[in-house]
Formats: structure tokens, C-alpha cells, sequence
């Protein structure tokens, strides 16, 4: 009986404390997820190349995404780096994919990124796509 009680007071302190293991997370490096694309990246896939804790920023996923369509006259192209959030993840991916694709390497990627103390991206990855895409667009040329 005085185990029991024991044990209830570790739990209830555990509790009250916050001391509660967070839940595991169902991303790991090496998957390859099928995401909500862009209408024109019908083809796309991302891969997590690397997953490691970020402190303050959480668990950092490194994506490498291939498969999208740029309008920098790139038939098909990768994004070799995009370091993101758990809530990217969990607002962009659909399903685990068996797919194969031509990986981008991704460690010169990651060694910019910690040289700049890079962060993450908290948004979903087709709108990630969409802004490299708009910065990379050629420029409209003027109306005279």
C-alpha cells in the first residue's frame, strides 16, 4: 500500500510539475513524404534528411524537396536545404511515400545554415516553395 501511494505521489508531482514526456515524433530522417503541393509541382516529394533538437526551436527537420517547377525556366528543380518546424511537417505532408528520386545532397546546406545561426520555417512547405519561387522569378519587364 505504501509503494502504491508512493508511486501516485511521484505520478501526481510529475504532473503538476509539467514534467510530462512529450509524445514521439512520427517524422524520422530517411522519410520520404508526399506533401500539399503547388498545382504545378504535381510530381514533388520532400525527404528528411536530418532531424536534430533545436533548443528554443524545438526538433529541426532538414528537408531536401524535389520535383517543383520554377518560373526561373527550371523544368523541374530541388530545394537542397529547408530547415523546418514540426508544425511545417504536420501542416504539409499527406502520406509516406515509396518513391524514389535523385536526393540533392544536403550537408553543405546545413553547414551554411549553422554558420549564419539560421532558423526555421513555421509555415507549410508549398508556401515555402511559392516564395523561393517569387524570388527567384525573372523579372516582369516594364510597361512602357
Amino acid at each position: 500500500m505504501r509503494s502504491m501511494l508512493f508511486s501516485l505521489a511521484l505520478l501526481l508531482g510529475a504532473l503538476l510539475s509539467g514534467g510530462a514526456t512529450p509524445a514521439p515524433s512520427r517524422y524520422a530522417a530517411g522519410q520520404v513524404w508526399e506533401y500539399h503541393h503547388r498545382p504545378q509541382d504535381t510530381d514533388s516529394l520532400l525527404k528528411i534528411q536530418k532531424v536534430e533538437d533545436g533548443g528554443k526551436l524545438g526538433m529541426i527537420y532538414h528537408l531536401s524537396i524535389v520535383g517543383i517547377v520554377l518560373r526561373n525556366g527550371a523544368a523541374s528543380s530541388s530545394l537542397s536545404h529547408t530547415p523546418v518546424s514540426q508544425a511545417t511537417l504536420d501542416a504539409s505532408v499527406t502520406q509516406l511515400s515509396q518513391a524514389s528520386a535523385n536526393w540533392p545532397d544536403v550537408d553543405p546546406g546545413i553547414a551554411e545554415w549553422r554558420q549564419a545561426h539560421g532558423g526555421v520555417f513555421t509555415i507549410p512547405v508549398a508556401a515555402i516553395v511559392q516564395i523561393i519561387d517569387d524570388q527567384t522569378a525573372p523579372p516582369t519587364p516594364a510597361k512602357s
